[in-house]
């Protein structure tokens, strides 16, 4: 009897992997493979333990999302419904088509934004994926960090004494999502968000990221990573 039991399907390759050894080196003329590669064949729903052909999945989240987005099978488009299904209206919806049609997912602003983020998700390790979030998009301009970089906890953000007076209007609704993002709260409707007015085209797609972040955590960044492949 043969010890591995995906013997013949798409998984056979991973299990053996999962059963290597670590730092093990083929012998003989054998070659070392870096890592296993996901390919679509490999995440099909009904390879999962979950998976029922006469209902639909039980899960919240798909424990195969990382390996899905590496793959492709697994688009920015089909995040965001699942994301904002229930939030969805036909104004925010032709904003958000516009964005994927005509710009590529740029999940950080700049460089400064990717490294500030970094440095204090790091520090601040037991925040909350609703609070990395915000986090995010806190980071993204100088000008809001500031008035907030003291105003961070393990648990969350103190805004109740950030100080907003003289903030570029432009900024406001950053700083309004990643509050609402962080508690709860109605600070921005999906009204505003519909808006050109209200809010501009880079603040609406960092606002867009921080949500995905929010739902889905470190996963998404694949997905601007093969925007750029």
């Amino acid at each position: 009897m043969t010890r591995y039991f995906m013997r013949d399907t798409p998984l056979y390759q991973m299990e053996q992997m999962m059963m290597t050894p670590p730092h093990f080196k083929p012998r003989g003329h054998g070659q070392r493979r870096s890592g296993f590669q996901y390919q679509a064949k490999d995440v099909k729903c009904e390879y999962c333990m979950n998976y029922s052909r006469k209902n639909l999945c039980p899960l919240d989240q798909c424990i195969c999302l990382e390996e899905r987005i590496e793959t492709g099978t697994l688009s920015l488009e089909e995040l965001l419904r699942d994301c904002l299904n229930s939030k969805l209206k036909m104004s925010l919806w032709g904003r958000l088509a516009q964005m994927l049609y005509q710009h590529p997912l740029q999940f950080f602003r700049t460089d400064e934004h990717r490294s500030r983020w970094t440095r204090w998700r790091t520090r601040y390790r037991q925040l909350s994926q609703r609070n990395q979030a915000a986090l995010f998009l806190l980071t993204a301009y100088a000008d809001i960090w500031r008035r907030v970089i003291w105003k961070i906890e393990d648990d969350g953000f103190n805004f109740d004494s950030v100080q907003l007076a003289g903030i570029q209007p432009e900024l406001y609704s950053v700083y309004q999502a990643a509050k609402a993002i962080s508690t709860g709260s109605q600070n921005i409707t999906i009204a505003d968000l519909a808006s050109h007015e209200l809010v501009t085209d880079e603040a609406f797609q960092l606002i867009i990221c921080a949500l995905l972040l929010a739902r889905y955590g470190d996963a998404i960044s694949d997905l601007e990573r093969k925007g750029d492949s």
